[in-house]
């Protein structure tokens, strides 16, 4: 379209500065793009060149370390699991700090009294057959519902347990992580008749209620006065219970242990992340766990954070 206007010449981009976008603004904008997107791609590389090369040697390591810490679930051993995820001297610190922790994460009286409540049930006389009892009054009316909705219930049942999961601060972000594919694998390939087959409860409330009664813990004040390598110890035995838990339904997690796959995903300077896989029944269970280097040895990172903003907290 003709116009009076007079546009003051412009520079080209060949001479080292932008076209104005009066004297040409489809040009102009164009040239701004280009601009901004190799300022971009400047950045993107300067970026990059601060991170360390990729170190066949730390990678290895970095591998075997996490391996190591799967396997020492197998038996399981919890202090050698502690001692593999944090450098030793954090580990010395949480021993010495374990008293004043424990009081820091007490439950309050009324969360105390749902604790003792909920473990009395499992530790009580005749406490497998109350537990049968009671689920079979309300299994009952909700068998016609079970059968339809049996999918809608396993989604519900695992954004239920995978919630608890993660809001439970003794936990770090890989223990998080790798429970709540734990609990999505195990839903998923749970079919309604493990709900519905009576002798298949019993068989399961009977290894609950042995879980509950060999740990030795009769209340709340038992659980919360474990001194460090009690509470270590208990939690092998839970640990170990569920692993026979487990083998009621057909999953068994020590042979999954043999099919470990640990990939190394990521390497830079002192830090790592690593790929968890591992088959339990017909599922896989998939997590990733960032580690941390210390004086040769790799370590899970989330649990240093966790210790330090632990210890920290008043």
């Amino acid at each position: 379209m003709p116009t009076d206007r007079q546009f003051p010449p412009f520079l080209t981009v060949d001479s080292g500065n932008f076209a104005m976008l009066e004297a040409c603004p489809r040009n102009g904008v164009a040239v701004l793009l280009n601009r901004l997107s190799r300022i971009a791609l400047l950045g993107l590389l300067m970026l990059a060149g601060c991170r360390a090369p990729w170190d066949a040697a730390k990678s290895e390591q970095a591998k075997a370390d996490a391996e190591a810490i799967m396997h020492c679930l197998q038996g399981p051993d919890m202090l050698r699991y502690r001692s593999l995820t944090l450098p030793p001297e954090q580990q010395a610190a949480l021993a010495r700090a374990w008293p004043t922790i424990r009081r820091k994460i007490a439950l309050d009286t009324s969360e105390q009294e749902a604790f003792n409540k909920l473990l009395t049930r499992f530790i009580e006389p005749r406490a497998e057959a109350h537990l049968q009892r009671d689920l079979n009054a309300k299994i009952k009316p909700l068998k016609s519902e079970i059968d339809s909705k049996w999918p809608l219930m396993q989604s519900s049942l695992t954004l239920l347990l995978q919630g608890w999961i993660e809001t439970n601060g003794q936990l770090s972000v890989s223990e998080k992580a790798h429970g709540k594919a734990l609990v999505k694998a195990i839903i998923e390939q749970m079919p309604a008749e493990w709900l519905q087959d009576k002798d298949l409860r019993q068989r399961a409330f009977n290894q609950m209620v042995a879980i509950a009664r060999e740990s030795g813990i009769q209340n709340y004040q038992d659980y919360s006065s474990l001194d460090y390598t009690q509470f270590h110890s208990k939690l092998a035995h839970f640990l170990a219970g569920l692993k026979e838990l487990g083998l009621i339904y057909g999953l068994d997690w020590n042979t999954g242990q043999k099919r470990l796959q640990v990939t190394v995903i990521a390497q830079s300077g002192n830090t790592a992340q690593v790929r968890i896989r591992y088959p339990l029944g017909q599922k896989w269970v998939e997590f990733s766990m960032d580690l941390i280097e210390h004086n040769g040895h790799w370590y899970d990172a989330s649990s240093t954070a966790l210790l330090q903003t632990t210890l920290a907290a008043r």
